[in-house]
């Protein structure tokens, strides 16, 4: 069965203000080279995903930039590809204000693709798994949807993936409540799901013309109510950006070896190539327990940090735990501590900032401090 990919760029992004005030969710910076969209597109490219729908909304500019034509993916082709939806797609001159409408609003694109499930998810994340399994158990199970969840207790930074399943000993899920972090491991949704795609366009309208507003508060308890909805559990490691406390704690977790292999070694990430020089590391620097990527400069320490392309640490200057986006200039005898610095940001010399794990301090783009 051939299967397409529908991605929300822009879901949640108000829960992270900071990163997302110039970039969709989908374009938020990880891990030093890459952007959360390219974890989803990778794991749907390993899964033989050839068409995929990326739904926008505001500032998707930078996303546009960062995918292209989708040939990084090698999702640039004749028939289908990457195909960005913008957010006036359905009969309407108002943006969508929730999930509910923007399925609604892409239901043409749904109709006019030929593939037979679909893949709907969006992308806040980071994580990879073979989506193969959980296609090959929609088929095996003959499900009408098929709902994707993590097993754990919910952190308390964790606001979207506080809702869990039920289910029985055969994975059918029976019902949707709150999660609830006393009882301990719950089965909590991630935003995938797995549908075939008459289906899920016969169920959107029927919804719509019945009133349904909401999602997941109508929406999917309807499908649990009255069609077959099983469950598939994925472990390893899942970063939920919830808040910035959350990008700060999940991106110096990749630090850990054992962390980066699950994130990077079960399905290969593939991001936007960039022809950069390699890293720089001047004779008095020194560099422990960090991720550098390539056209950086180091003339000073650099602790437990990740540092994106083109960033400069100025002589005895001191980086700990600490972020630094792309092209970020950090001035000589400069201290820095638990900070976060979007793009393009300068801080002087001499300069001392420090936030803490909790609260990271964090400087916005084009910044000079």
């Amino acid at each position: 069965m051939r299967t397409m990919g529908l991605i929300f760029s822009s879901i949640n992004e108000r829960n992270v203000p900071e990163l997302t005030e110039a970039r969709s969710i989908a374009s938020v910076p990880f891990g030093g080279r890459y952007r959360l969209i390219d974890f989803l597109l990778s794991d749907m490219v390993a899964a033989s995903v050839s068409t995929v729908g990326i739904i926008t909304k505001y500032n998707f500019q930078s996303l546009m930039d960062h995918v292209g034509s989708g040939k990084h993916w090698d999702l640039a082709r004749k028939n289908g590809g990457i195909v960005f939806l913008p957010p006036y797609g359905g009969d309407t001159r108002m943006l969508y204000a929730s999930r509910f409408e923007a399925i609604k609003s892409v239901l043409k694109f749904l109709k006019s693709c030929t593939e037979d499930i679909v893949i709907m998810s969006d992308c806040d994340y980071a994580a990879s798994f073979d989506i193969n399994k959980a296609i090959d158990f929609f088929v095996e199970k003959k499900s009408d949807v098929t709902l994707i969840y993590r097993e754990k207790a919910p952190d308390d930074d964790e606001v979207k993936h506080r809702t869990a399943i039920l289910t029985d000993k055969d994975n059918n899920v029976l019902g949707i409540k709150p999660a609830d972090k006393a009882d301990g491991a719950n089965k909590l949704l991630t935003s995938m799901l797995i549908a075939r795609r008459e289906f899920l366009i016969k169920q959107i309208e029927r919804c719509s013309m019945a009133g349904m507003k909401s999602f997941s508060g109508d929406v999917m308890p309807y499908l649990v109510r009255e069609h077959k909805v099983s469950a598939f559990c994925v472990d390893g490691f899942f970063a939920s950006i919830e808040s910035l406390a959350a990008y700060f704690r999940y991106s110096m977790a990749i630090l850990d070896k054992p962390v980066r292999d699950s994130l990077f070694r079960t399905v290969e990430v593939y991001t936007k190539v960039r022809d950069s020089a390699p890293c720089h590391i001047c004779g008095d620097a020194k560099i422990s327990r960090s991720v550098i990527a390539d056209g950086c400069v180091i003339e000073g320490t650099v602790e437990n940090s990740i540092l994106f392309r083109g960033v400069h640490i100025g002589k005895n200057a001191v980086v700990k735990n600490s972020i630094l986006f792309q092209n970020a200039d950090v001035g000589d005898r400069t201290s820095l501590d638990c900070v976060i610095a979007d793009k393009e940001v300068i801080i002087r010399a001499g300069k001392t900032l420090s936030g803490c794990k909790e609260r990271p301090y964090f400087i916005p783009k084009d910044t000079a401090l």
